[in-house]
């Protein structure tokens, strides 16, 4: 896998059959030129891992979807461990809800019985049906095992997904 930097964002490469596997860390901001990406992803399905995405602006949020329309007319865009900050995001551009298929992303919990938070991944494939009538699946408490609620509002994390 190559790396490389654009701005204040990592992005590794790494070409798989059929297109490409994309893993970005950082920020998405107005340091970040998605679009010189663009020239170096092959042609064909691509595979965008987000986890590591700290801050998106909403610079960079235009860059995303400029980079996001190019790649859908090349290929099938499939995102995972989209970060939660990513993921709010996203769910306020309805263009992005049918542009991109979301396999998996971190939302932010609470415990209501320790006070922790976390941002576990949710599975949207193993939690579809949940997520298209707007309900967040349970979570465990990392701390106690008792049971998570979605820390913020539904509509933040699972607009998309509405049927």
């Amino acid at each position: 896998m190559s790396v490389q930097r654009l701005g204040r964002l990592d992005v590794g490469l790494e070409p798989v059959p059929g297109g490409a596997r994309v893993t970005l860390a950082g920020r998405i901001d107005d340091a970040s030129p998605l679009g010189e990406l663009v020239a170096a992803i092959p042609a064909g399905d691509v595979v965008i891992d987000t986890s590591g995405v700290a801050f998106v602006n909403s610079v960079g949020m235009r860059e995303w979807i400029r980079l996001v329309r190019v790649l859908r007319d090349r290929g099938l865009v499939t995102l995972e461990r989209v970060s939660d900050v990513l993921m709010k995001q996203m769910n306020l551009i309805p263009e992005l809800h049918t542009s991109v298929r979301v396999l998996s992303f971190h939302a932010q919990y609470v415990c209501n019985s320790c006070g922790a938070e976390a941002a576990p991944v949710v599975d949207a494939v193993e939690h579809a049906a949940g997520l298209a009538r707007m309900q967040a699946p349970n979570m465990s408490c990392p701390e106690c095992g008792t049971a998570m609620e979605l820390g913020d509002f539904p509509e933040r994390y699972l607009l998309m997904f509405r049927a």
